[in-house]
């Protein structure tokens, strides 16, 4: 009698086993052979003008995989799709994924302008947050803080450079790392909400250093190079509060503060 059990109770667990498979089986059938309703595309921009529009990522995931509606969901690669995705030049991320309705959904998020660049040659590019060049869009152009001057970076010639601040001082030739220090000093002004708001400009100088032009006042701030940025702003936001809030935003054409411990004024004449 306890053998018959014992050979009940084996037998119990081998159909229930089977039953499972079989029921995985037949869900990843069904789910394989279900046509696709449609594809939903949501775009997150964070902070930023917008470069890179949901029909553009609509029309890259045709150029992909084709038509999308009615097409059976085994039939189409994600992974495909996420890597043409990837290289547009804009996009940051990008996550793609089947929901339990029969749709496929997109989220993508673009990568985030902090300068735009306008080089001696005026070449325009842009550089975002994490240091990685982005080409003009000439349809979408962003408001960003911008940088000119003597600049003789390309993008055509750099598309795939990042800026990798590690580097400084190590592999970085003359012009890279003038790019380095243009991105240093843009990511310090936008990170400050007052500085982000009244600099306007970084004019590069014949000897690579920095003059900045903010939005109120009729002076140029002569920062020098991109060092010491918390002491060198520190003394330019006292001087504001303690020196033009009083005697006026354009009593002086120049203030230097390059120079340790001291804010240097030449007065309009």
């Amino acid at each position: 009698m306890k053998k018959f059990w014992k050979i009940a109770y084996v037998a119990m667990w081998i159909l229930l086993v089977a039953g499972a498979c079989f029921l995985v089986g037949f869900t990843s059938f069904e789910q394989y052979n279900r046509p696709c309703r449609r594809i939903y595309v949501t775009m997150d921009y964070g902070q930023a003008d917008k470069l890179v529009m949901k029909e553009d990522i609509d029309s890259i995931i045709r150029r992909t995989t084709g038509r999308i509606s009615g097409k059976p969901m085994g039939w189409i690669n994600i992974r495909q799709i996420e890597r043409s995705i990837k290289q547009q030049a804009y996009v940051e991320k990008v996550h793609i994924y089947e929901s339990l309705d029969g749709n496929i959904c997109a989220e993508v998020k673009q990568r985030e302008p902090i300068l735009r660049i306008i080089n001696s040659k005026y070449e325009t590019f842009y550089v975002d947050g994490s240091g990685r060049l982005l080409p003009p869009n000439p349809f979408y152009p962003a408001r960003v803080l911008v940088a000119n001057g003597n600049i003789s970076h390309s993008y055509m010639a750099n598309r795939n450079f990042r800026i990798e601040t590690p580097m400084y001082g190590d592999t970085l030739g003359p012009a890279d790392t003038l790019l380095l220090e243009l991105y240093k000093l843009a990511l310090f002004i936008n990170r400050d909400k007052f500085l982000k708001a009244d600099i306007d400009q970084i004019y590069v100088t014949p000897t690579q250093e920095f003059e900045l032009l903010p939005k109120v006042g009729g002076h140029v701030i002569m920062l020098g190079r991109a060092d010491n940025l918390d002491e060198k702003f520190k003394k330019l936001l006292v001087f504001y509060k303690k020196g033009l809030n009083i005697i006026g935003w354009n009593k002086y054409n120049y203030i230097n503060i390059k120079y340790t411990n001291q804010v240097v004024c030449s007065k309009l004449q």
